[in-house]
């Protein structure tokens, strides 16, 4: 079976709408664990701001290890 080959720009959307949801998820974990709700738009999207830099983070050195290893 053929490998599905996604756009780029497509992935990167993927990519940046996965962010807030994980940390959506994260502050309703911290939510139910501590009792403590953030309920701050401003601050939910700097989390999901850090989050989208850590995602790309994370990309560049797979990027970089698949680059070595050929």
């Amino acid at each position: 079976m053929a490998k599905k080959n996604n756009p780029w720009l497509v992935r990167e959307i993927s990519y940046l709408l996965l962010s807030p949801f994980l940390v959506l998820l994260g502050i309703l974990a911290y939510g139910i664990l501590f009792d403590q709700w953030y309920k701050d738009p401003l601050l939910i999207l700097q989390y999901s701001g850090m989050t989208y830099g850590a995602i790309l983070v994370l990309r560049f050195f797979q990027w970089i290890i698949k680059g070595f290893s050929k």
